[in-house]
């Protein structure tokens, strides 16, 4: 039987359509609300909605170029002092609306009169009441506990408010938003070719000791792919950026393992120059995520075909998200319902 997660994971395409419609006009205009000035920005968020902040703020550095932090909720409520500019935006990121120390470093923020912004897929929830500016990333109800298709949506809200800023600018964003129309077809493909996944799958699930690796925009999904498999699967996965990795880290390659690296163009060189040296070493065994289709550098390399690094973000997320589940059914583990875990997080 097929598992909710996986069929949440499936509606994605159909959730980034949804919000291109509702979000997107055909004159390539973007219909959110923003401040008409924003010099610095913060994102405050947990769990996935966290990956989901580390994943947005260097874009928002690359194409905006304006600074952008991302913090832990449970940190950003311990700190005394805050960067707070005349013209600062913090954007909350929070499936449910709900998550109690998302709303506290809120409720912080906005007793200092700063501008606040949410992400959530929830209208009715406090987080919407009480932000200022606000986006229903709008997945629908997500049932499973380990955040897919939700992550998914908060991800592409997070890069529609940046292609706004960048079209503030005076930027012609057509060729940006002309991926992200054909993201959903993209989404599509990977999730039909499945054999790949499925083959890696069964291979990591061997393993007790799983390292993943990624560089820029991809360590965060590094991370959020090791958060997947230690929520479906109870497996200590963790994740390193391939460089990072190279300092002390690849010392727990000396045990049993497996390497899961996620390969675009800008780091392809570094990573199969590093991964050559990781199997000269330590022989692990290595799974490669690569939009580059000469990378062969793993015992079994998935393909996730695409020169534009806006959809291979996502590319490589779905890929992780179906190994996760697909090694739970493996494991015999429920990846609907894990032990210890619930959806919403409020005190």
């Amino acid at each position: 039987m097929t598992s909710i997660m996986k069929k949440e994971i499936f509606e994605e395409p159909g959730v980034v359509k949804h919000l291109l419609d509702s979000y997107v006009t055909d004159e390539d205009k973007i219909s959110i609300d923003l401040p008409e000035k924003i010099d610095n920005i913060v994102i405050v968020a947990s769990g996935s909605s966290y990956n989901c902040a580390a994943i947005a703020a260097p874009l928002f550095i690359e194409y905006v170029q304006i600074p952008c932090e991302y913090e832990y909720s449970s940190e950003f409520i311990l700190q005394k002092k805050h960067f707070i500019t005349p013209d600062s935006l913090y954007i909350f990121v929070s499936q449910s609306g709900e998550t109690s120390d998302t709303l506290k470093a809120l409720n912080i923020i906005k007793e200092q009169g700063v501008k606040t912004m949410c992400i959530t897929n929830s209208k009715d929830s406090t987080m919407w009441k009480l932000c200022d500016y606000k986006i229903l990333s709008d997945a629908g109800e997500e049932k499973s506990i380990a955040s897919t298709k939700a992550l998914t949506a908060q991800i592409f809200c997070s890069i529609l408010v940046m292609l706004k800023l960048v079209s503030q600018n005076g930027v012609d964003i057509s060729g940006y938003l002309n991926t992200m129309r054909r993201l959903p077809a993209y989404l599509e493909r990977i999730k039909i070719d499945a054999q790949k996944i499925e083959q890696a799958a069964r291979l990591t699930s061997d393993f007790q000791n799983i390292s993943i690796l990624g560089n820029k925009n991809y360590y965060p999904i590094a991370k959020e792919g090791a958060l997947k498999m230690k929520e479906t699967c109870y497996l200590n996965v963790m994740a390193y950026p391939f460089g990072e990795f190279m300092h002390g880290h690849v010392a727990v390659l000396n045990q049993k393992s497996i390497v899961i690296a996620i390969i675009d163009e800008e780091n392809a060189e570094f990573a199969v120059r590093n991964l050559k040296k990781i199997k000269d070493e330590y022989n692990p065994k290595i799974i490669c995520i690569t939009s580059v289709q000469d990378v062969k550098s793993g015992d079994i390399n998935i393909y996730i075909k695409t020169k534009r690094k806006l959809k291979a973000i996502f590319g490589s997320l779905l890929t992780l998200q179906l190994m996760a589940c697909e090694m739970a059914n493996l494991l015999d583990k429920n990846p609907d319902s894990p032990k210890g875990l619930h959806k919403v997080v409020k005190d």
